[in-house]
């Protein structure tokens, strides 16, 4: 999987994690969702544990099971969060998914 990147929201703010779940180029097949999804579950708990108020989920666009898995967990695993597409400007069309936790 690409990487993470942290940046700063604005000066004196909490920072915004994004998580890149593409993975590298031939990595793909049966058992591609599956790490994605672990990957995620992985991140997501260890934002929730860190308190952070906001995390980015970068999955692409593709044809958009990533995505749907992403979003039934989250639905069914973190109630206290809610979630929306990322903004259009950074991250294009329906690419990535933007979680906000709640306390």
């Amino acid at each position: 999987m690409k990487g993470n990147r942290t940046y700063r929201v604005a000066a004196g703010r909490a920072t915004l994690r994004e998580v890149d779940l593409h993975l590298p180029s031939g990595r793909g097949g049966p058992v591609a969702i599956d790490r994605q999804l672990a990957r995620f579950r992985g991140e997501m708990n260890s934002a929730v544990r860190a308190g952070m108020p906001e995390i980015v989920f970068i999955h692409g666009v593709g044809t958009g099971k990533l995505k749907e898995e992403i979003r039934r967990i989250l639905a069914a695993e973190y109630p206290g969060c809610s979630y929306q597409d990322a903004p259009f400007s950074r991250y294009g069309f329906g690419g990535a998914t933007l979680v906000t936790i709640k306390k």
